[in-house]
């Protein structure tokens, strides 16, 4: 009797023993299939978040607008068709039947970091001309700079040595004056005006202090 009963209670305990194994196993399968889950989820914010080669430091915004003014670019001025530039720019001059090619940088300085900033400083300003194709006068009275007020300011010129500026450019030199004035410290326009009661190349400055 007891050995039937033990043998009765051995056998009916195998199925729970088989269910509770299926139970393990699935449990074990949903929490592989839940770990790959979050490491799939994980790599693909990783990826999305990462920043690529363009966003690396020191790169523009590709929201932003690119320049409009070329880099580098030369103008072409004649007394029927002006030029205006920046400083820095370089110009192509027609005057009768010589051009000559002409590049104005400045103004210079001499007090920066001044408190108040001073309504006016000494200004000077280095203009170049080379490959001129005839000889082209360099008269001082052609020289003039507008203010943002409007005020005509007329310039000293001297040679890049110190020297009296000379009288013409003759096609194979290469000269350069130096320009002062005392100017308002703002915005101004430096003007080069031969042969022409109006500028023909003129170049866009500010003059600043702080």
């Amino acid at each position: 009797m007891s050995k039937t009963a033990s043998s009765a209670g051995s056998r009916a305990a195998k199925p729970g023993s088989r269910a509770g194994l299926v139970l393990i196993v699935a449990l074990a399968v949903g929490l592989l299939v839940g770990i790959g889950s979050y490491v799939a989820l994980t790599a693909h914010s990783s990826a999305a978040t990462r920043p690529n080669s363009a966003d690396k430091y020191g790169g523009l915004p590709s929201w932003l607008p690119s320049a409009s003014v070329p880099v580098g670019r030369v103008l072409h001025a004649s007394a029927a068709r002006p030029q205006l530039g920046i400083e820095g720019d370089t110009i192509d001059v027609g005057v009768g039947h010589s051009v000559v090619t002409v590049t104005a940088v400045g103004p210079q300085v001499p007090e920066e970091g001044q408190f108040p900033v001073p309504k006016t400083t000494p200004c000077s300003f280095d203009v170049t001309f080379t490959a001129a194709s005839g000889p082209l006068p360099l008269r001082t009275h052609d020289f003039t700079v507008l203010d943002e007020l409007g005020q005509l300011h007329y310039l000293q010129i001297a040679g890049i040595k110190g020297g009296p500026a000379p009288a013409q450019v003759r096609p194979g030199q290469t000269i350069t004056l130096v320009l002062r004035a005392v100017l308002p410290t703002g915005s101004g326009t430096l003007r080069w005006s031969p042969l022409a009661l109006k500028p023909i190349a003129s170049w866009d400055f500010d003059v600043e202090i702080d």
